[in-house]
């Protein structure tokens, strides 16, 4: 195998991207082979306890990796067509092992063509009608949970279990709200997310204000205009506006900053045309691109809040 650290650039993508090609090649006569083994019952021949012991134990695959790929070569052997969909890219190994649960239904063909090219969100909100669950009543109760390396070594510590079925509008409100705040909660669960979102209410709209504990201001405030900063962000839309050298833009709306194009240590101003959204990864490479290694600071401005509000 080549060290990867004396291939060129072009050469280490071009050996990722065979690399997939070849495996997306390879799976599906992979996944025909398994489940035609598995049809025959070969492992339990070869003294294996099941197809799943047989490709931990001999095949060395991970136990997730076993299990998926039996799920999806089950699944193919009875609607052949997902291989096809596999080695076309349309459906992933992950995709193919969400939809296998449905795959004898006699509308399988038009479950399958609708996942085709979806994410997995997209795809469990395909399945999920097809398989209802109750409406369940909300709970919230008070648990301890053992936060030490084993249990009952230490004293636990008090949480609170919510549990409850929400909308869609709320999951992707959720995930907006965790975009806005990547810069200050970079790592933030649902719970941390909406402790946050709670305490800005109270503190906007409680009069006894009565939740200890008040929002931090943003740091690194910027000289920039609000009023360009608007127009900035509006421009963008409220994304990443990176292009690569193959035109293709970065869409990422977390760790947003406000970048130069012409950093002000060269003589750049605040305008519009000037400044342009970057996530924090393409921000650092752009800023070594212009300015090499050397030490830059106060050029960017976080937008860990989201749009820039009149203040």
């Amino acid at each position: 195998m080549d060290d990867p650290q004396l291939l060129s650039n072009e050469q280490l993508l071009t050996n990722l991207e065979n690399f997939v090609e070849e495996e997306r090649e390879r799976l599906p006569s992979f996944l025909a082979w398994l489940g035609e083994a598995d049809r025959r019952k070969l492992p339990e021949d070869k003294g294996y306890s099941s197809t799943f012991n047989f490709c931990v134990r001999h095949l060395k695959l991970s136990e997730d990796e076993a299990y998926r790929r039996i799920t999806a070569a089950r699944a193919a052997v009875a609607r052949p067509q997902l291989l096809s969909a596999l080695a076309d890219g349309q459906l992933s190994l992950s995709a193919v092992s969400r939809i296998a649960p449905f795959v004898r239904r006699r509308d399988a063909p038009e479950i399958i063509a609708r996942a085709e090219g979806k994410t997995a969100r997209e795809i469990d909100e395909i399945l999920a009608p097809l398989r209802p669950e109750p409406e369940k009543r909300e709970m919230v109760r008070v648990i301890a949970v053992a936060s030490g390396p084993a249990i009952g070594c230490t004293t636990p510590t008090l949480r609170v279990a919510f549990s409850f079925q929400g909308s869609l509008a709320l999951r992707d409100a959720i995930d907006r709200i965790r975009q806005l705040l990547s810069h200050k909660l970079p790592r933030g669960g649902i719970d941390d997310v909406l402790l946050e979102v709670a305490r800005d209410y109270i503190e906007r709209h409680d009069p006894q204000k009565g939740l200890p504990g008040r929002l931090s201001p943003v740091k690194g405030g910027s000289s920039i205009a609000a009023g360009i900063r608007r127009v900035v962000w509006a421009r963008d839309g409220g994304r990443c506006a990176y292009i690569g050298m193959t035109g293709i833009r970065c869409v990422s709306r977390r760790f947003l900053e406000m970048d130069h194009v012409k950093p002000r240590t060269l003589g750049g101003g605040d305008t519009i045309g000037n400044l342009r959204l970057l996530c924090r990864p393409h921000n650092d490479s752009e800023r070594r691109r212009v300015v090499g290694e050397r030490r830059y600071a106060g050029t960017t401005w976080p937008l860990s809040a989201g749009p820039p509000g009149s203040s």
